[in-house]
């Protein structure tokens, strides 16, 4: 009988053994939820699928193809008009029908009396579209199309990029339909192309049809319209390099949008003068004045070639970029001080500010 008793405690203190081990291991049974039926079948080790569908879907229909071709007249060399076509991308940014293109893609529209842009849909409709108007400086356009049921670009008001965030380019490369490239933000600030403005600098593929389109970042939210990929002269050729594209920055393209739709056009202020910036050293920080339009506010108001300009308004001008921003935000007409430094005497300039075209 002692050994019975001892054999069954034994078994019973196994059983309890055993029992809490897998407690342990399966939280599942603890909560009384029982065993899971995929406990036994073997576990894919292969971990989740890295995919941008959901951002791709969200977009996708909002980007559409933009066809310009324009007829030129028919003159004693021809008999017959000569048809000329350009290929592009455009972003549908709004319910009305406004989109958002490069200025270059329609160009030969634009400088045409005969012409006609077509805005091809993802769902099938062709749409003729009118031009609402341009601007050179950021080479944006602004068409407008009258279709019903339109899918508007996802947009964030407070657009964040960062260097190193994932971006998808989506466009009409070569007219072979809607197609996705993917990189990652390489640059956003001082790429010192252009005065106005930063690009963001990309290394997503871009081709030809893709300019107009948009990049989007990973969740689908539009951060900018492609424009562009870096070209460099290769001996008598012109050539892409490539990993190097460059987009408008959303808010830059949203605010000519608008303004392009209220009033027809952008109005930016110009003084006519060309700079570098310049910092340290004996004369301080400031821009240096390398060239002056002749005839524009700039000449008129006294400023010279090799004149350090050290304010405008009182603002100091530690940065060439947040300088012109200042003047291209003040509405032609206003006057401005400048201070700037003549053979180490200041002085103090007043010009009016000019339009800038």
């Amino acid at each position: 009988m002692p050994r019975l008793l001892t054999s069954i405690l034994k078994s019973i203190l196994i059983g309890i053994i055993i029992s809490s081990i897998i407690l342990i291991l399966v939280p599942d049974l603890r909560q009384g939820s029982g065993l899971p039926l995929t406990f036994f079948q073997s576990q894919d080790k292969t971990g989740k699928k890295l995919t941008y569908s959901q951002a791709v879907n969200l977009a996708g229909p909002a980007i559409v193809n933009v066809y310009s071709q324009s007829l030129d007249s028919a003159n004693s060399y021809r008999r017959q008009p000569l048809t000329r076509s350009n290929l592009g991308s455009g972003v549908i940014m709004s319910a009305e029908g406004y989109v958002l293109t490069c200025l270059h893609v329609i160009e030969n529209a634009v400088t045409t009396k005969n012409n006609i842009i077509v805005v091809g849909l993802q769902d099938g409709r062709l749409a003729e579209a009118q031009i609402v108007g341009f601007d050179p400086v950021t080479d944006l356009a602004v068409l407008s199309i009258s279709q019903d049921n339109l899918h508007v670009v996802p947009q964030k008001e407070q657009a964040s990029n960062l260097v190193g965030d994932v971006v998808l380019a989506i466009g009409n490369p070569y007219n072979l339909g809607q197609t996705v490239t993917q990189g990652i933000v390489s640059r956003i600030n001082n790429n010192g192309l252009n005065y106005y403005f930063d690009y963001i600098q990309t290394d997503a593929e871009l081709y030809e049809g893709n300019s107009g389109g948009a990049i989007v970042d990973s969740e689908g939210y539009l951060i900018g319209i492609a424009s562009a990929n870096f070209k460099t002269r290769i001996g008598n050729r012109i050539e892409n390099v490539e990993g190097l594209s460059f987009a408008i920055p959303y808010s830059l393209a949203k605010k000519v949008m608008d303004e392009i739709i209220a009033s027809g056009k952008v109005t930016r202020g110009a003084l006519g003068f060309n700079g570098e910036q310049i910092a340290g050293g004996q004369v301080g920080s400031g821009i240096l004045v390398t060239g002056v339009v002749r005839g524009k506010p700039a000449e008129l108001g006294g400023l010279q070639v090799n004149d350090i300009i050290l304010s405008v308004d009182g603002l100091a001008t530690t940065s060439i970029r947040d300088t012109l921003n200042y003047i291209t935000n003040t509405a032609p007409g206003t006057s401005v001080k400048l201070e700037v430094t003549r053979n180490s005497q200041n002085i103090e300039l007043t010009m009016e500010v000019a339009e800038l075209n």
